[in-house]
């Protein structure tokens, strides 16, 4: 996307860098029935890091927190050395599209609204060979979450997202590519709006004046606008759902 360094400066400002929340973070890894006692885990595309943060107070882990934008790492590691879990995390600045960990690294692979960017069946691949033999991946992806939306959602959503699914759609993908599915469940609201969306449409204002001259910041600000105002028309359409799953 052109223009990125506008929409970086818009998600430093914002809780999260995508839907979520520490109480769905918290049921997901939960749902893990016997993680390892320190488990060795890699966070992709983890932002600003609220989720990092989060597994490294439940999971007593270590965590391998991955974003290809420094600016969120730096944030990341002030909160967490805020609340004192900083030695539990190392940040590391890479694509996604260019991880070099050494396959079966890891007991645990952990991706929060960001496995999208490689695709949802090749992020599976990929996250497959990280994992240690019987470890177990999370992640979050955008899905139907009602039969037969509306033609204005469907037209929206593939136009931005093609590869959307209804939520069997992704349980028949999910065990077709060696996993077995452990538990899933649907974001609520609350987890799109208090941490992501409402605070992103109190920075909006700011940023629009500030770059009120510079069309390329302006069209990504109204990109996010239009997200915003389609989720809040259409959420019962669709959401998050969070899957959490083991390798066979």
């Amino acid at each position: 996307m052109e223009g990125m360094k506008y929409l970086y400066e818009l998600c430093e400002r914002l809780p999260r860098c995508g839907p979520g929340d520490n109480k769905s973070t918290r049921r997901a890894f939960n749902t893990i029935p016997k993680p390892p006692k320190e488990p060795y885990i890699l966070d992709i595309g983890c932002g600003t890091g609220m989720q990092a943060i989060e597994l490294a107070k439940i999971s007593n882990g270590k965590i391998i927190a991955l974003d290809n934008y420094q600016g969120f790492l730096d944030i990341l590691m002030k909160k967490a050395a805020k609340e004192g879990f900083d030695e539990n995390i190392i940040p590391k600045k890479i694509s996604m599209l260019e991880m070099d960990f050494a396959p079966g690294s890891f007991d645990i692979v952990w991706s929060e609204g960001a496995l999208y960017f490689m695709g949802f069946q090749n992020g599976l691949r990929q996250c497959r060979q990280l994992l240690k033999d019987n470890g177990y991946l999370a992640v979050t992806e955008l899905v139907y979450i009602t039969p037969n939306p509306p033609t204005p959602v469907v037209q929206y959503l593939e136009s931005e997202y093609p590869d959307i699914k209804d939520v069997k759609g992704r349980i028949d993908l999910i065990r077709n590519e060696g996993f077995h599915l452990l538990s899933n469940f649907t974001l609520p609201e609350s987890s799109w709006l208090d941490n992501y969306y409402l605070p992103m449409e109190k920075e909006l204002p700011r940023l629009i004046k500030k770059y009120q001259n510079n069309q390329v910041a302006l069209g990504i600000f109204e990109f996010f606008q239009n997200e915003v105002d389609s989720y809040k028309k259409y959420s019962k359409y669709y959401g998050y759902e969070f899957f959490v799953m083991q390798k066979k």
